[in-house]
């Protein structure tokens, strides 16, 4: 048994939002996520950089004070001696600005500690002497000795800023190469929720709408093509469930109607045929008892012989009416087969015996014969009671003509007689036997007729002539059938 849905089509389009959401997120999370490693990166590469910049133009600037100093006599070289001094505090102002450490900010500390016992000695002969320094003092500064153990403290702390400043470059790189090491497989991460994304929301789609709506269609087609007993699977989302409950239901009720409007017609149907087969029966009946009284004791040899032919005269007319009575009530069986219609309408003359000599009628066929698939037998009844009545109509000495015309679509059947013409036009849907006035009359001939026709696709039509009787036009589909 299908699991059934619990929510609605809503529900299902605000999972797939959802879903949508969530996949959009986790693709801006990721990306924001590179982003922010790529610019906290970046950001830290050019600290490191400026931090170097700076540290490298102050241990320059220091050696190019300390060149000054020799120079301190000349007044442009004590004026550069101190510009440069402030140019120091300046690249070490940016370089505690650079600094975002406590390890960097140290190791600035120590340089600038450094700097300031070697600026100790540098301002105090750059301020003692109101000229240019000795031999003495000048030798001591150039000697390499003496520069080592000046600056030595500052060369050591300048070292460790170098080491520190490349392994922060090492530490970023290895993050860098392992964001850039894991972004192919980041990068398919949204693909790989799409995909899932697309198969769940797919299957929950087919197994909650697409599929009960296509159920829903395909017991809406049964349902308009009479299968009122179909049922349409009460699955899927809430309002698929709603509509598949409601077409059942209607379904069930259509159903329940037909039955009843059947009931109705039959019991309609039996209430026309009642009093029909009353009269029909009675009139039979009172002439046997009628002659059946005429019989007694003193009646002649000739007398009993006419009694008893009216008697079985009366007795066959009821036959006959019960046979055209139970042949239209019967449904109707259609046993088709490729057949001549000339044969067919041939074989419904013959049924009418010596009646058309005995009237005096003459009955003409002609047109050209074609071959159809039909019920032979049941054509040939229903052809035989149209030719009945077109013979019952017809004077003495008149004609009774059958003709075929036939085209590419249709072959037409016309029985025209020259009697007085029809008194009412019949109904193709009536219920019961028609009126009639004729001695061998039933009323059932042309009923049947026209289920017969039907039955085969065709149609049956009278029109009064020009001049005087009745045309009957029997229209017969040529599907299946062949020119003979």
């Amino acid at each position: 048994m299908p699991r059934q849905f619990t929510f609605s089509l809503q529900g299902l389009l605000r999972a797939y939002l959802g879903s949508l959401l969530v996949l959009v997120l986790v693709t801006a999370g990721l990306s924001l996520a590179w982003a922010l490693v790529w610019q906290q990166s970046s950001q830290a590469s050019l600290r490191l950089n400026g931090l170097l910049v700076e540290a490298q133009a102050v241990r320059g600037d220091l050696y190019r004070q300390m060149k000054e100093i020799t120079r301190l006599g000349e007044a442009p070289s004590r004026d550069a001696y101190w510009r440069r001094l402030y140019r120091i505090d300046e690249h070490f102002y940016l370089m505690r600005q650079y600094a975002d450490t406590d390890a960097t900010r140290e190791a600035i500390g120590r340089m600038e500690e450094a700097y300031e016992l070697i600026g100790v000695v540098l301002n105090r002969l750059a301020y003692t002497a109101n000229q240019a320094p000795g031999e003495r003092r000048i030798d001591e500064l150039l000697n390499p000795a003496y520069d080592r153990w000046m600056t030595g403290d500052f060369e050591m702390a300048y070292d460790d800023l170098n080491e520190l400043v490349a392994d922060r470059r090492q530490t970023l790189q290895a993050r860098l190469d392992r964001w850039l090491a894991l972004a192919p497989w980041v990068s398919a991460v949204p693909l790989i929720l799409a995909g899932l994304m697309v198969w769940r929301v797919s299957r929950r789609f087919r197994r909650g709408f697409t599929q009960p709506l296509e159920s829903l269609v395909q017991g809406t087609d049964a349902l308009g093509q009479g299968q009122l007993d179909h049922r349409v699977p009460e699955q899927g989302v809430a309002e698929i469930r709603y509509l598949a409950r409601t077409l059942n239901r209607m379904a069930r009720e259509l159903e329940a109607s037909r039955r009843e409007l059947v009931e109705r017609e039959r019991q309609a149907a039996l209430g026309a045929l009642v009093p029909v087969i009353a009269h029909n029966i009675r009139n039979p009946l009172a002439g046997i008892r009628a002659n059946a009284q005429l019989l007694d004791a003193e009646a002649t040899s000739a007398e009993v012989l006419e009694t008893g032919a009216d008697i079985m005269e009366a007795t066959d007319r009821l036959e006959r009416w019960l046979a055209a009575l139970l042949a239209y009530l019967h449904p109707l069986r259609l046993d088709p087969a490729a057949q001549s219609l000339d044969a067919v309408l041939e074989a419904a003359v013959a049924a009418l015996g010596p009646r058309p000599d005995t009237q005096g009628v003459t009955i003409r066929r002609q047109g050209e014969d074609v071959r159809l698939n039909l019920d032979g037998a049941l054509l040939e009844q229903a052809l035989h009671g149209l030719m009945s009545n077109a013979l019952e109509a017809s004077p003495t000495g008149g004609r009774v003509d059958i003709t075929l015309a036939s085209d590419e679509r249709v072959v037409q059947v016309h029985i025209d007689d020259q009697g007085p013409g029809m008194r009412i036009e019949p109904d193709p849907d009536a219920r019961g036997p028609l009126p009639t006035t004729k001695k061998r009359g039933t009323g059932l001939g042309i009923p049947f007729a026209y289920k017969v026709v039907q039955a085969h696709g065709g149609q049956l039509r009278f029109e009064d002539r020009d001049g005087g009787g009745t045309r009957v036009t029997m229209i017969l589909p040529r599907s299946g059938g062949a020119s003979a």
